[in-house]
Parts: C-alpha cells; structure tokens; sequence
C-alpha cells in the first residue's frame, strides 16, 4: 500500500476517489506491471539555475502550508493546508513584515466553502483572484473559479464575485478532473492540470493544458496542444503548471506513472521557449530543489523571477512547509 501521505499530499487527488468510488471499478490496484519510476525521471536533463533553499516562515501558523502563491510585489503569500481528511480545504494568506517573514492572518474570505476543498490560489496583476473548488463537481464537474480580491484599509483581504471560469472547458467527465491551476501574470492563459481517475488514490494521468482567458471565463486556445507537446510526457504524471512573466518559462512538478512510486519520486520541472509563438523545450529538472513531496512551484514577478517558492515535507516536523530557491546570478 502506498504511504498515506502520498495520497493525500495532491491538492484535490482524494476528493475524486469519494465522488467516482461506486460508479469505477479499481481495475487491479497497484499491478506489478506499473513501469519503474526511472521510466520517467530518466528522461530529464538536469537544470542548475537555481540554488541556496531556504524556509519562507509564516508567524502565527503552524499546521500544513501547501500550493503557494505570491502577490506580484510579494507583500501578501497564499496557500492551502492539507485537509486531516477529504472533505475540507481552504486558502489562507499572510502579509509580509519589515523582517521578511509573513504574519498569518487567517483563511481568505470568499474562497471558503464549507465542506468542500478549496485550494490552489493564483492571481494576476489585475486583482483577478482564481482557485480550484469542488462545490460545484457532483453537479456540472466544473472545479475552476474566480473572483475580485480586494483590499480594503483596516479590513481583511476578501475574494468578491466568485463564479466558475471553465464552462467552455470543462470536460463534463466522470472522473476525469481540472485539479489545480495557475494564470498568467497578464491575466491572458490558463494552465490547468487535468487528471483522470479510475479507482487508485492518484490519478491514472494527469496532463497540462493552456486556455485563453478574458474577463474570468477561459476558452480553448488553438495552439496550447502544440505548446505543450514535450512538456507531457507519456511516462508522467505532470501537473502544477506556473508561467514566469514573460510566458516564455513554465515550471511544473512531474510524478511517474503507475503506482511504484514514492515520496521521493516527485520533481519540479522547468521548459522553456525563445518566443510566445514557439513551443515549450523539453524540461529539466531542477537541481536545486529537493526532498519529499516536491511540488507547486512558483517563480515570482519582480526582478524578471529571481525567485522560485513550492512546497515539500519537513522530515523533523512531517509538516508540508513552504520554501525559496534563489537563481543563481550568472543564470
């Protein structure tokens, strides 16, 4: 059997399992004939820009910090914790001190919905606020929303106007689920990762996907497949897509197919393209970033992205903590 904290670490891998359990058949759980995790990783140069980790603290909080996101002048941090059991998630935020730490303030108003999961924060620069729900899945699947984040004098952050993005994308499937997302800085693409489960406690799949985005409501965009045609790779699972601001870098984490893996079998991924019209290269692993549950990688705005954020476990406390790899200045 796999570690729990392997399947519980994905932002909305269990929630599915609950929804889909009476309707899939497990179809052989955890079969021998899985390909080894090296099918994969092997697959993988090695990319060497990134460097000297360290904890980004959040004062006042200490339980699971997963699914980081940073405002564009990184005054406010956002995350999700890991839910004790499947039925509930929320999106917390902090504000930035004179020392460099985050004060917590609370769960962000708005974004929370009783008994559901509500996870994986991004913004643009515009104050679009979007995460992944599954209020609405047992009804019309959707997972995708946004909303206005505001910002109010002596008054707590809040997400206003929230609504599903994705009717024109959402693959209506039992099953298959938009699990996380990301937008770009200049509120124009979508990345979503998109899995498809039949009965093991993570997905059979999971792929990117790049949609068009205008006004909160996101469209198929023509050229996304072609994008991303070496960023999916057969032999992995490839989920949590982040644009840096000029789009022309995509980082990612990528987990091996089947169910011979680990906890320390998650890698964060960056491609890269020379234009916006090109495809995204091959990735490469980067090097400087390692331990357990790797995932949510995050390369800030300013400074054209000098800094990259994600989450792992700490093995001395097991709590799923946020961290900071700097790049490195002859990148």
């Amino acid at each position: 059997m796999p570690d729990r904290q392997l399947v519980l670490t994905f932002s909305l891998f269990g929630f599915i399992l609950l929804l889909t359990s009476s309707c899939i058949s497990p179809g052989g759980l955890f079969s021998f004939l899985d390909p080894p995790p090296s099918a994969c990783l092997e697959q993988f140069g090695a990319n060497e820009e990134w460097s000297n980790e360290s904890e980004v603290h959040i004062d006042g909080y200490s339980a699971h910090a997963m699914e980081p996101k940073l405002s564009a002048d990184e005054s406010q941090l956002f995350w999700n914790d890991k839910p004790a059991s499947d039925d509930e998630m929320n999106i917390h935020y902090a504000v930035k001190q004179p020392s460099g730490r985050y004060l917590y303030k609370g769960t962000l108003p708005g974004s929370v919905s009783p008994q559901h999961l509500d996870g994986v924060p991004a913004l643009d620069t515009s104050g679009n606020f979007y995460f992944v729900s599954t209020r609405n899945y047992t009804t019309n699947f959707q997972t995708l929303f946004g909303g206005r984040l505001v910002s109010r004098e002596s008054a707590p952050l809040e997400v206003f106007d929230v609504a599903p993005i994705d009717p024109m994308v959402s693959e209506k499937k039992l099953g298959t689920v938009d699990m996380d997302l990301d937008v770009s800085w200049d509120g124009t693409l979508l990345v979503v990762s998109r899995a498809r489960f039949s009965g093991r406690p993570f997905p059979e799949e999971s792929r990117l996907a790049i949609f068009k985005l205008s006004a909160r409501n996101a469209s198929p965009h023509s050229e996304a497949n072609a994008w991303l045609a070496e960023v999916n790779r057969p032999e992995c699972r490839t989920y949590a897509g982040n644009l840096s601001k000029d789009k022309l870098e995509l980082y990612y984490t990528i987990l091996p197919l089947g169910s011979r893996i680990g906890p320390d079998d998650f890698r964060i991924v960056v491609s890269k393209r020379k234009s916006l019209t090109d495809a995204f290269t091959k990735g490469e692993i980067i090097s400087g970033i390692r331990g357990q549950f790797t995932e949510g990688p995050a390369v800030s705005y300013r400074d054209g992205g000098t800094s990259l954020i994600y989450h792992r476990r700490d093995p001395k406390s097991e709590r799923f903590k946020i961290y900071r790899v700097s790049r490195n200045r002859a990148s």
